[in-house]
């Protein structure tokens, strides 16, 4: 077997156009980057570089399923779920969407832009193995890109739900299940074999007043890498550590100096599906699929009624079903509007920026520095006049406490089906196709933990926030190459946790490698 690529360069210094001063990465022993700069601008440029460093496959990847652009990597077998995942993404107008976040969220995700993009000159020099072994290479990023709303969609399941309480045809359901359908490569490595069962959830967490919040933020199969990435944001007017999405700015679950959070799935009703004549008044708008052996696109049409976008038709009867969604307005791209939570102070700040956060459903719970704990549902849910829309709920509607008497606050996530697990786990890789690829990428098999077996959890410590501890199995990189590739899984299995350091002191007592990005001169 050949030997493995260079990992990403972790110390020492690299020239980074677009930087107005100099920016410190330190990443510490546990593979987390705790990113210093002089502003934000830079900031979140470097964690675009850095989180590219870490999972450029795996965001290139994410971005291919996510905008519907699979079959260009990946063949004919993904047209028709290409198609339909780009039936459900956002077309009205773009600096209104922008606006919805903040009004700095554009600014941001400009500059984390910029920051993939840079790494992504490189890669295209010296492709990472997993571009090598997949096929293609990696393309440069635009902002317009974390508008995205196929992450939101998946995590808005009402659809499939009405499709069976109603008693719809099948092909309904199918249609909508293609949307976001994860990509996969030929000869996938079989699942282990199962040895016990277990009700899944999407996740739970608590917090108790003057305590601890804790959280675990759980998917239903382990995958290598892990969804989640944890990484320190620190610059004048930031300073927050936790875990994020790997292609996104900012942090989705975790704290800052003064506040805790957490996001766990809540099950509202965002999407209703609509019987419509099929001579009614409809939009139509062209698309073209470009698709890989094929000379020429795959061109196609959406339908759009005024209720939403058509997926299915029966033509017997002549109707077709369209499907409403709320993601559609603007402001509903999955966790953008964290940035927000992020710099939140107070209560009354945290529930301000909820009011941004429209998708995924999610209760928040909040924990600060004085003891103080409460909760937050944030979703875009609309008011229903029979079975037309008339507006949306006020976050001051959906549910919501502070300080209750038991002094305690608790979000259980959306039990799933009792499924067949095996005490033994393997961290799969999309790229675990036959014996050779599966010994290098996946992870695997190793004893699941003894209780909570979340591949992602974190206990954070208002009154120190050093003493706070979390778990990203199996580690921060996908580079086989990387020290920070598996590191993590013995912790995980023995159901333990890493200390997630704060403090400039702690930060420094823990320092593994210390890498200074340089503005170009």
């Amino acid at each position: 077997m050949p030997a493995p690529p260079p990992v990403a360069q972790v110390s020492g210094t690299i020239v980074l156009p677009g930087l107005a001063a100099p920016v410190r990465i330190v990443r510490d022993r546990w593979g987390v980057p705790h990113i210093y700069a002089r502003t934000p601008d830079d900031l979140f440029e470097a964690q675009g570089f850095v989180q590219a460093q870490d999972r450029l496959f795996q965001m290139d990847l994410w971005r291919r399923a996510a905008q519907g652009s699979l079959s260009e990597v990946l063949g004919a077998n993904f047209i028709e779920r290409d198609a339909m995942t780009r039936r459900f993404q956002y077309r009205g107008d773009v600096e209104g969407e922008w606006a919805s976040y903040g009004p700095d969220t554009k600014t941001i995700a400009t500059a984390f832009v910029r920051g993939i993009n840079a790494w992504v000159a490189r890669a295209l020099e010296h492709p990472p193995d997993e571009f090598v072994r997949a096929g293609w290479k990696p393309a440069f990023w635009l902002p317009a890109d974390l508008l995205n709303r196929t992450d939101a969609f998946l995590a808005s399941g009402d659809a499939i739900e009405e499709v069976r309480r109603s008693k719809l045809h099948a092909v309904v359901a199918d249609a909508i299940r293609r949307v976001g359908t994860p990509p996969f490569f030929s000869t996938m490595a079989a699942p282990v074999a199962a040895d016990q069962t277990a009700t899944r959830s999407d996740g739970e967490a608590a917090a108790a007043r003057g305590g601890s919040l804790s959280f675990s933020d759980a998917h239903h199969n382990l995958s290598h890498p892990s969804f989640r990435y944890i990484v320190h944001l620190k610059a004048p007017g930031w300073n927050v550590i936790g875990v994020t999405s790997p292609w996104l700015p900012g942090v989705a679950a975790g704290h800052n100096e003064r506040v805790a959070w957490s996001m766990t799935p809540v099950d509202v009703d965002t999407q209703d599906i609509y019987a419509e004549s099929m001579k009614g008044p409809k939009t139509l708008i062209n698309d073209a699929i470009i698709v890989k052996g094929r000379g020429d696109p795959f061109l196609y049409e959406t339908e759009i009624t005024r209720h939403g976008a058509v997926v299915a038709f029966d033509r017997a009867n002549n109707l077709e079903y369209a499907v409403r969604w709320s993601g559609t307005e603007p402001g509903a791209a999955g966790e953008l509007a964290a940035l927000a939570v992020d710099r939140a102070r107070t209560w009354i700040d945290f529930r301000a920026a909820l009011a941004r956060w429209k998708m995924p459903a999610r209760r928040a719970l909040y924990l600060d520095v004085e003891g103080n704990v409460g909760f937050q549902d944030a979703a875009l849910v609309p008011i229903r006049r029979g079975r037309e829309w008339s507006g949306w709920l006020r976050t001051d509607s959906l549910p919501h406490g502070f300080n209750p008497t038991a002094g305690r606050v608790s979000a259980h996530g959306l039990a799933g089906e009792t499924a067949a697990i095996s005490r033994q786990a393997v961290f799969a890789h999309v790229l675990g196709t036959g014996a050779a690829a599966r010994q290098r990428f996946n992870i695997g098999p190793v004893v699941r933990p003894p209780e909570d077996d979340s591949p992602v959890r974190a206990v954070l410590e208002p009154h120190d926030w050093d003493r706070s501890r979390a778990i990203s199995a199996p580690g921060q990189s996908e580079s086989p190459g990387s020290p920070h590739f598996a590191d993590l899984v013995r912790l995980w299995s023995n159901g333990e946790y890493f200390p997630l350091v704060f403090s400039d002191g702690a930060v420094r007592a823990n320092t593994e490698a210390t890498l200074t990005l340089e503005p170009q001169r």
